[in-house]
């Protein structure tokens, strides 16, 4: 080896971080649940049992979570889900807003599209009959 020449590690620059030491990066994952009625105890409950499984599943503390935009079926008008987690104690940023009316599209329906700091992959979390994309093309 020549004066002056690297060796080891450092000789070809920094390692890439290992799966144990992966760098939290800003990451967003879907979901969905259908609510069993339009009363904010239904709207409430189905979305806590949304954001709690989305959270578990991907092995999440509340503290992971930057922001949360909701969409609700346009069926939904007793609640939203923003406000229905703010009486939960939840101080992250929520917005809420009226998913597109279309032909076929699904009933009582709430969807979220949470922001959160992540070491890996996050896996969607869709509950009840609640499906992961909508159809090609509307019925008719």
């Amino acid at each position: 080896m020549s004066p002056g020449a690297a060796s080891g590690p450092a000789a070809s620059g920094p390692a890439a971080p290992s799966a144990a030491h992966a760098v939290p990066a800003v990451r967003a994952v879907r979901g969905a649940t259908m609510v069993a009625e339009d009363t904010p105890r239904h709207i409430a409950a189905a979305t806590r049992a949304l954001v709690g499984e989305l959270l578990a599943r991907n092995g999440l503390e509340r503290e992971a979570v930057i922001s949360l935009l909701f969409t609700c079926s346009p069926d939904l008008t007793s609640d939203t889900p923003a406000l229905a987690l703010r009486e939960e104690g939840w101080e992250v940023p929520a917005l809420c807003a009226a998913d597109t009316a279309w032909a076929g599209a699904p009933a009582r329906t709430v969807r979220v599209l949470a922001h959160v700091t992540s070491c890996g992959p996050l896996a969607p979390v869709y509950l009840g009959d609640s499906a992961p994309t909508r159809p090609a093309q509307s019925p008719g």
